[in-house]
């Protein structure tokens, strides 16, 4: 990266490493705003309110704590740089609680999306996976879970690297991607492929799950079973965090980087979609936001 990537370019405005816990507090008063106006306020708001609020203290101490520079403890520059992503890794199971706050946990918006990629596409979620060997299963899922491990692994190569500036820019467009997310699959709900279309009477129930091997199964331990939510399939996180990884390995590795990078990306999306958990449309707008949190981190933090 070019050495006038130095830590002044951000600090001007903010202290070093602050974006990423100010973005936290931002998405912590939004959460706590959708509770209060929603007219089917959950039975636990006011623990919701109060651990909200115990959080935000906890980001204005860190917050107030920033230093102009990187002059700093290693262990204090640890947990600035990273607590923020811990927390929204960790909020994409609170914001369960603002999912049906505005609209009737039985209502979605998949009916549309399934008539409109029926149209465009001749609806690829519904036979893309019918009758495949579990192999191919296996190969898509595989795709599908690297989204667990692409960004964090660029941020340990970043950060271990001493390019702070440069991991909090990447960062910064991987949470900025969960906090609009978030925040907008409240709005929108829609439930993702494997529930939609079974609701539409597409799709028997006997086939949500894919036959496959032990990554197969361990998907469907976290989308049937474990944190994934029915309702937040719009957009889609994947696909945004997808796009900062492929632009982020461009940046730093060029062309061979932009292409292996691009392989896991096309990959991930392919799996999103053979298997039911998102429609094509989810994967557009995941993409645009991602594009949009780079363009918005680049200019924030790189002063680009």
């Amino acid at each position: 990266m070019p050495e006038q990537w130095s830590t002044t370019t951000t600090t001007s405005l903010m202290g070093a490493g602050s974006w990423g816990i100010c973005l936290a507090i931002v998405y912590l008063l939004i959460h706590s705003g959708m509770i209060l106006l929603a007219s089917r306020r959950p039975h636990s708001s006011g623990r919701i309110l109060l651990t909200n609020l115990l959080l935000i203290a906890c980001f204005v101490v860190l917050l107030l704590g920033a230093t102009p520079e990187w002059h700093e403890t290693a262990g204090l520059r640890f947990l600035r740089l990273w607590a923020p992503m811990i927390f929204f890794w960790w909020a994409y199971k609170w914001a369960g609680h603002t999912l049906h706050l505005f609209y009737p946990s039985d209502l979605s918006l998949d009916p549309l999306l399934i008539h409109l990629e029926n149209r465009w596409l001749g609806q690829p979620s519904l036979w893309w996976a019918r009758n495949r060997p579990p192999w191919l299963t296996e190969l898509f899922h595989g795709f599908y879970a690297s989204y667990y491990l692409y960004t964090p692994a660029l941020g340990v190569y970043l950060y271990a690297q001493g390019r702070f500036l440069e991991f909090e820019a990447m960062v910064f467009a991987v949470m900025l991607g969960y906090a609009l997310g978030y925040s907008l699959s409240a709005l929108i709900p829609v439930w993702g492929p494997r529930w939609g279309l079974v609701a539409a009477g597409l799709l028997e129930s006997s086939e949500q799950k894919l036959q496959g091997y032990w990554v197969t199964r361990f998907i469907h331990a976290i989308m049937y079973g474990g944190i994934a939510h029915k309702g937040a399939a719009m957009p889609s996180l994947h696909s945004s965090t997808a796009v900062v990884f492929l632009f982020w390995c461009s940046r730093l590795w060029g062309v061979a980087g932009g292409v292996l990078a691009g392989i896991v990306v096309v990959g991930m999306g392919g799996g999103s979609v053979y298997g039911r958990y998102h429609y094509v449309a989810d994967l557009l707008c995941g993409a645009a936001l991602g594009a949009l949190s780079i363009w918005i981190a680049d200019r924030l933090i790189l002063g680009y």
